[in-house]
């Protein structure tokens, strides 16, 4: 009986793996994965490499010596990685002068960014070579070309680690690159031209761009160079942020889709020409390989064209190739030479979305339809245009989703919308790119690059309108990577449950782990409740979220927008990041722009339920504070008028406003919204830019002012806290908002001696990062972000 019931299971098992059974291509990109994963992050070795075991186990021993040896490539292929990396980095850091050779550029809105290998000393003595990446902002007759030997000066940006949590990672990103800094020129010398391909492929990405610019604008020709060539340097930063936002970002970026339009058009031209298939084929394929380094080589480029060349190849031999196993090749050309490419977000998700397109290609239920309904030719329009569009879009967005919340945690709502009517357009438009860009005539180029135009145009149009709701981007996570993992084993199985007693079983028990772990998560936040103050880093400015209690999320002010957009680049992600799905207030104490810069991006990107601003600042006459205030009205965002005695209640927590007194407009530092927030026995007093003359108004309520947070007003300047106000308010911590090097000076320095001799322990973001203090009824537990 038992023995019968372990066949069952086996048999089973076997079924559930039936799909890898001659794709050994594919079962080894898979094995050499799970490999390199398990010795990059010894978590996943744990949970993997058992697995491993027991599927070889059922495995036909054909399959099982796949496994053997790829486990032995994999092995040898990441120490090799390993040693390589450890021999091209030096042990110093990179020179300020140096001379090396220019391997690629680019042209940028800012001048042109140029990639150097540098190989020897101003001197001439020899160095263990390294990459940089420098930007020249000067506008020249004449840049560096790929393949220039050359002298240079350089100027290096400090590479510091994120003093945000979920901020751009810049060490992660200089590794990725294969670079060991990046900066700008101070000067440089050409002193040697060598021809290297890089630079007729930079002279041809040239060339593509004046074919275009006659006719399109400058951001239409860089959307339409980004599109075909892979140059996104010409492409505007608001329509790329369209594009993130509304989930479509991918077409942006040189992917399958744009492989698979340009082999499709590519095989239709040699097919025209009356060459012979076999000639076609080989054609088609050295063309597409050549359009790897134009590009600039993407993980994903390579997939797709891999993907196209592996059947092209079988074809010319007579052998049919499998879409899944044509996958594995690409894969298998792409890791064993670069095993760190696993963990690149890009490949991860085009790998995803085409595993997703490919398996559910074979579950497609439409197959299952009556021939009644197939053979409808309303029905048959409705399938090509509306339904197969969504049924694709849903196996490449169920697909992906694991790795979006992982590595961004947000998805898009609207982005099967996007794929139905945005990439429709993309496409003609690229279509009509080309016919342009190959149009011998300049009469009908025009009129090629006018259609592109229009197509271009609408695509815009089309991003825009889905990325203007604050809802384009939700919010989903942050979970563990363990979780996302059997979420993503569980989008597999499903499909099969129904049939299959191994799946089944597994889906079941994922569900039910899931769900203990949200019941668990719930119970323990209402069991042991706490509530958060954490001062952003958004430089020199002011940005501090509370949450309370109850899950309540309150901005307090958002930073500026000189150096960068606080509320795009620093702020929104950071609440991604922690999981909020939306602002209950948006806080911003006074209308300066330090205070309230980042405030429209923050509006237009995220859901926020109501701004809180003072009588005083609605009336103010700032261009940009006016923006802020009617895009909130445009939003339907409910705009409460803040004064001195309005209180907010929650569970466990209250904030009182103490400051301002709205019976006549002053300055606005001295206007600034001041409240005590308090809760689970704790409190913080939170003072904007308040002045000493405020500080005074608000001693003589009598309003009880003890906290065990402050936060210093007008980040430390010496125009507020007064001894006076720090004597009444007894803090055990205060806290600094303030930017690295600012030309204000602050904090000031009277005012840290004022601390001192009060024996006040201050925490400053100039200094720590990001500042986050955790209350509990019987602690407050203090973490930054450097610490």
């Amino acid at each position: 009986m038992k023995s019968s019931k372990k066949n069952k299971i086996l048999t089973d098992l076997q079924n559930l793996l039936t799909p890898l059974m001659g794709k050994p291509a594919l079962l080894s990109a898979i094995v050499i994965t799970i490999i390199f994963a398990g010795i990059d992050e010894p978590m996943y070795a744990c949970f993997l490499w058992p697995i491993l075991g027991l599927v070889t186990h059922v495995f036909k021993r054909s399959l099982q010596w796949v496994v053997l040896i790829s486990i032995v490539v994999a092995i040898v292929a990441h120490e090799f990685s390993v040693s390589q990396q450890e021999k091209n980095s030096p042990a110093a850091g990179a020179l300020t002068t140096a001379c090396g050779i220019v391997e690629t550029a680019q042209s940028k809105k800012s001048g042109m960014a140029i990639v150097i290998r540098t190989t020897q000393t101003m001197a001439g003595e020899s160095l263990e070579p390294y990459r940089v990446r420098l930007t020249e902002k000067r506008s020249l007759p004449e840049y560096p070309m790929p393949g220039d030997s050359l002298c240079y000066e350089a100027s290096y940006y400090p590479v510091l680690p994120p003093t945000v949590p979920g901020a751009f990672d810049t060490k992660g990103w200089l590794k990725s690159q294969g670079l060991l800094a990046y900066g700008k020129f101070v000067h440089w010398t050409v002193f040697s031209e060598t021809w290297v391909p890089e630079r007729s492929f930079y002279h041809f990405r040239k060339w593509i761009a004046s074919r275009f610019s006659d006719y399109l604008d400058p951001s239409e020709t860089g959307l339409l160079l980004g599109l075909l060539a892979g140059d996104r340097g010409g492409i505007p930063d608001a329509l790329r942020s369209d594009f993130q936002r509304s989930g479509l970002v991918h077409v942006l970026a040189i992917s399958g889709f744009h492989v698979v339009l340009l082999a499709g058009m590519l095989m239709i031209f040699l097919k025209a020409t009356g060459l012979p298939h076999r000639v076609v084929r080989i054609l088609a394929i050295a063309l597409l390989f050549l359009y790897i380094p134009v590009t600039g080589g993407s993980p994903a480029v390579r997939r797709a064209v891999l993907m196209f060349a592996v059947p092209q190849v079988g074809a010319l031999f007579q052998r049919t190739a499998n879409t899944l196993n044509s996958l594995g090749v690409a894969l298998l050309f792409i890791m064993i030479p670069e095993p760190s490419v696993i963990w690149n977000p890009g490949f991860q998700l085009s790998v995803a979305a085409t595993m997703g397109i490919l398996m559910g290609g074979s579950w497609n239920p439409l197959k299952k339809l009556p021939d009644e309904l197939r053979k409808n030719k309303w029905w048959a329009r409705l399938q090509a245009f509306v339904v197969e569009p969504t049924y694709v879009t849903l196996c490449a967005t169920l697909s992906t989703a694991p790795f979006l919340i992982h590595h961004f945690k947000t998805l898009s709502p609207f982005a099967w919308l996007g794929n139905i009517v945005v990439v429709p357009a993309i496409s003609m438009g690229m279509q009509a790119g080309l016919f342009a860009l190959l149009s011998p005539i300049d009469l009908l180029r025009e009129h090629f690059c006018y259609a592109a135009r229009f197509f271009l145009r609408l695509a815009s149009l089309l991003t825009r309108l889905l990325s203007d709701s604050s809802q384009a981007s939700v919010t989903v996570g942050p979970f563990d990577p363990s979780i996302l993992l059997l979420c993503g084993a569980l989008i597999v199985l499903v499909p099969v449950a129904s049939k299959n007693r191994v799946a089944r079983r597994f889906s079941l028990c994922c569900m039910l782990l899931f769900a203990i772990v949200f019941a668990y998560k719930g119970y323990y936040a209402i069991l042991k409740p706490s509530w958060k103050l954490t001062a952003i880093d958004i430089g020199q400015g002011d940005s501090l979220l509370l949450t309370t209690p109850s899950g309540s999320h309150i901005l307090v002010d958002a930073g500026d927008i000189k150096r960068q957009d606080s509320g795009k680049d620093i702020i929104v992600p950071y609440l991604h990041h922690i999981g909020a799905s939306k602002l209950d207030a948006l806080v911003i104490t006074h209308a300066d722009q330090d205070h309230f810069g980042g405030a429209e991006s923050i509006i237009k990107m995220f859901p926020v339920k109501e701004l809180w601003i003072t009588e005083c600042a609605r009336i103010d006459e700032k261009e940009n504070w006016q923006r802020v205030v009617s895009e909130a009205y445009r939003r339907g965002i409910l705009i409460r008028d803040i004064s001195r005695g309005i209180l907010y209640k929650e569970n466990f927590f209250e904030i009182k406003v103490l400051h301002p007194d709205t019976k006549r407009c002053v300055d606005a530092n001295t206007q600034s919204i001041a409240f005590r927030a308090k809760g689970l026995g704790h409190s913080a007093l939170l003072t904007g830019d308040l002045t000493v003359q405020g500080e005074k108004e608000i001693m003589k309520t009598d309003a009880y002012l003890k906290s065990d947070v402050l936060k210093l007003g007008h980040h430390g300047s010496k125009t507020s806290s007064s001894r006076k106000f720090l004597n009444q308010v007894e803090p055990k911590l205060a806290l600094i908002s303030s930017g690295r090097k600012n030309r204000f000076r602050h904090p000031s320095k009277q005012v840290i001696q004022r601390l001192d001799s009060l024996k006040i322990p201050y925490l400053n973001t100039a200094e720590k990062g990001t500042i986050e203090i955790l209350f509990r009824k019987d602690s407050m537990l203090v973490n930054t972000m450097w610490e």
